[in-house]
């Protein structure tokens, strides 16, 4: 495959492409999904894909392939030139390219233990015991059990007509457990799930105890609580929730290609305050093992940490090599496709609020809250860029009476618009944790990220309850 990215780079300038650019890739892997006690699906795989992206006459075209050989790169490049030309007449305004110096280089992400290797009887053995965990601890009560896996080891070549060449291999590995339980009337979920860039070392390090256990115990509990009263309140996030709030409200919001598309409410406020000054946001690909992390984009270019929001003040955008010379800066490393069968668009990779460098603990939080709310375990969130709403539903919650934690509570919803918000966080946190990863959707292309944070205080949200409370 690195022959072939080369040989189709070569060919594109030849043709006559002021730019073009080449990945392929095999990603081999397995997957597991039991439910109720049954294999649900199963599968092992091996994926190879070609792509090949090429601008012409002022137009781009793209085309992909299951035949990453000479013949496949042959019949891709001439139909992403056919696509260039076809589109010639049509309006583009992301034609210039930044000309960054070429890097040669590769990563390999060791893993302790190859997922290769690892007998699929062993995988499903895990599983079940995951099962056979959250039955146990759930008593009786559960009435539906999840556990699934997943493992890859993606080998990619990444070349462009600059001479660029990248070789990089990866494993990753997912596994999570979720079950539903029901006592009367009254159903609740809950989930719990690790993922990271590593190899299997990941489920033989992990206790069933630790996730399915979990799970069980937080889903059980929920089904004597209660909704929380709905209503403006002060509320304070936990950093699974305020994870998922900077992931969905600023993060997308923040993605250059959306800023430019006049989908975002950021637009023009590059330099202005757009939250409290205690608001640092960051977009950093740069962490190892992590599950969003990366060394370097589909394009080519290295990971770095991106400093979106800095005291309170929007300082940056995650760009691709298109979208940054619009803003006469340079790509930030944040061009990602699913595989090589994809376009490389802006996405996140590890999203997360900087925690406050002086000590500031929940109980610091909470001491002055009459009455408000304590909201923890993220599950999921909705955005509208444009018009800067945004939802995050949310487990399980504590009211907070009288500067202290009170009743458990339940089905939480907190929403609200999402600039208001960013100025109404008055505390930060000290602590901070990066461990809610996810598959994030974007113009059909699902990719690995994470994001997290600190504690931190809102001091006016809308929560949707029960009214009247």
């Amino acid at each position: 495959m690195r022959d072939v990215v080369r040989w189709v780079c070569d060919e594109a300038k030849r043709r006559g492409a002021a730019f073009a650019d080449a990945r392929a890739g095999e990603t081999v892997g397995s997957s597991i999904l039991l439910q109720d006690g049954r294999a649900d699906k199963l599968s092992q795989y091996i994926q190879r894909r070609l792509g090949v992206r090429v601008l012409l006459d002022g137009a781009w075209g793209f085309a992909s392939s299951e035949d990453a050989t000479r013949d496949g790169a042959r019949q891709a490049v001439e139909a992403a030139i056919d696509m260039a030309r076809a589109s010639a007449k049509l309006p583009c305004d992301l034609t210039e390219v930044c000309d960054l110096p070429p890097i040669e280089d590769e990563e390999r992400v060791a893993a302790e233990v190859d997922p290769r290797s690892v007998a699929f009887a062993e995988k499903m053995a895990a599983m079940r015991r995951l099962e056979e965990t959250m039955a146990q601890v759930a008593a009786g009560k559960a009435v539906n059990t999840v556990a699934s896996y997943s493992d890859s080891v993606a080998v990619t070549y990444v070349a462009n007509t600059r001479g660029t060449l990248i070789f990089g291999e990866a494993p990753r590995v997912w596994m999570s457990a979720g079950l539903t339980v029901q006592d009367g009337g009254l159903r609740q979920r809950w989930g719990e799930r690790k993922a990271a860039r590593c190899g299997y070392e990941l489920v033989r390090d992990t206790t069933p105890d630790e996730i399915a256990g979990e799970a069980a115990r937080i889903a059980v509990s929920l089904l004597s609580t209660a909704p929380p009263p709905s209503g403006k309140m002060p509320v304070v996030f936990h950093p699974s929730v305020t994870g998922l709030f900077t992931h969905e409200a600023i993060g997308h919001n923040a993605e250059a290609d959306l800023v430019l598309a006049g989908e975002s409410i950021i637009e023009g406020k590059l330099g202005q305050r757009i939250a409290s000054e205690c608001v640092t946001i960051v977009d950093d690909s740069d962490r190892g093992t992590n599950w969003g992390a990366y060394k370097y984009d589909s394009e080519g270019t290295p990971a770095r940490e991106r400093m979106l929001i800095d005291k309170g003040i929007l300082v940056g955008l995650m760009h691709s090599l298109t979208t940054a010379p619009r803003f006469g800066v340079e790509p930030t490393g944040s061009a990602r496709a699913q595989d090589a069968g994809y376009r490389p668009i802006v996405r996140m990779s590890n999203t997360y609020i900087k925690p406050a460098e002086q000590p500031i603990e929940l109980a610091d939080m909470i001491r002055d809250i009459d009455v408000g709310l304590y909201v923890k375990g993220g599950q999921s969130g909705y955005v509208m860029c444009e018009k800067g709403q945004f939802t995050c539903r949310v487990g399980e919650g504590w009211m907070i009476r009288d500067g202290e934690l009170a009743e458990h509570v339940r089905d939480v919803c907190v929403n609200g618009m999402t600039l208001e918000t960013l100025h109404n966080i008055d505390l930060v946190g000290s602590d901070f944790t990066l461990e809610w990863p996810g598959m994030c959707g974007k113009n059909g292309q699902g990719m690995p990220n994470n994001c997290g944070g600190p504690h931190i205080r809102i001091t006016e949200l809308v929560v949707g309850g029960l009214a009247g409370v």
